[in-house]
């Protein structure tokens, strides 16, 4: 299966959009205070956020290796592990982390592709419900500390309950996500690779938020670190509901940029703003988490997808042991 390619044109246009979100964020923070709150950093905490990408990338491949061995009992977690590792580079040029479900189904072969994706989407959608779930609980918090509150957040308040409503009552009962998907994308294709989800009981669909839950409390633990690191004076339950809020933001806004660039960044500076927390320190700490959650293990992944793509087979050629017409699995070594 070859690994197929976005055109150029997107990778700059994701560029493009990234860096004048990033530049013009930078010009509101004042580079000068930028590199002062990096240069005064307090390294154990950072140190710390670091120690905690094992662990966010070990949840995160646990979960799909859950869903992955009711298809497949005999994958190995390291063998889930490797997928997901090498597909970070391709997830991190691609809108939304596509490139995450087409890593994934080339890496590791035990599964159907169409059936790889529909467990990568109900894993994504566990992670969007989380989110949802901790912006909202961090909303209550967030307006009472407001003078004048937008009357524009009741409309958003709403909203999330009934999307977070719907995530969760889909992720509980998988047949209802196959239903759902068919539904609103009633093309073949979609319909056989949904079918994956009749193989995931209900308690594998609670356990999937439950682990879900856990990652968020991980990734979000990161990031209200590298805020302390870098602003220690900011009240800690301040740092815990700006953090929310801004995954919930990043999670209801369309991502179009490169690894969500400016995305999380401008929002970050925002809701941490209210907790008296400087616009460098917020831009960096975001910039940091960037780095530590999508960077570090992009770079990891970088040899592996090399790898699978120096041992594919030349095109035309058929494995021996493959079905005529079929193409010829990747060669990876254990």
């Amino acid at each position: 299966m070859p690994l197929s390619q976005p055109p150029r044109w997107l990778f700059a246009l994701q560029g493009v959009l990234a860096a004048v979100v990033v530049v013009a964020l930078v010009r509101l923070a004042d580079p000068a205070e930028v590199r002062h709150a990096v240069a005064t950093a307090d390294l154990r905490l950072a140190l710390l956020a670091l120690a905690l990408v094992p662990v966010n990338i070990g949840l995160e491949t646990y979960r799909w290796w859950r869903l992955v061995r009711r298809l497949a009992p005999e994958v190995r977690y390291t063998e889930a592990l490797r997928a997901v590792v090498g597909s970070y580079p391709l997830g991190l040029l691609t809108p939304g982390r596509v490139g995450d479900y087409v890593g994934r189904t080339v890496f590791l072969r035990a599964i159907p592709g169409g059936a790889s994706a529909a467990l990568t989407f109900g894993e994504r959608m566990a992670t969007l419900a989380a989110c949802l779930a901790g912006g909202l609980l961090a909303l209550k918090p967030f307006l009472d500390a407001q003078v004048a509150p937008s009357p524009l957040w009741a409309a958003v308040t709403g909203a999330g309950l009934v999307a977070t409503g719907a995530l969760v009552a889909s992720i509980l009962f998988p047949s209802l996500m196959r239903a759902t998907l068919g539904t609103l994308l009633p093309f073949e294709p979609v319909r056989r690779a949904a079918r994956a989800f009749d193989a995931i009981p209900q308690e594998e669909g609670a356990a999937l938020l439950a682990l879900s839950a856990l990652r968020y409390v991980v990734f979000s633990t990161q990031f209200v670190l590298l805020v302390h690191a870098l602003a220690p004076g900011v009240p800690m339950l301040g740092s815990v509901v700006a953090v929310a809020l801004v995954f919930f933001s990043k999670s209801a806004i369309p991502q179009i940029t490169l690894g969500d660039l400016g995305i999380r960044e401008g929002a970050a500076v925002y809701f941490l703003a209210a907790y008296g927390v400087d616009p460098a320190a917020a831009l960096d700490a975001s910039l940091g988490l960037f780095a530590l959650n999508l960077v570090l293990p992009s770079l990891v992944g970088v040899p592996l997808l090399l790898r699978l793509q120096l041992r594919r087979q030349p095109a035309g050629q058929a494995d021996e042991r493959d079905e005529p017409g079929e193409p010829a699995p990747a060669r990876v070594r254990a």
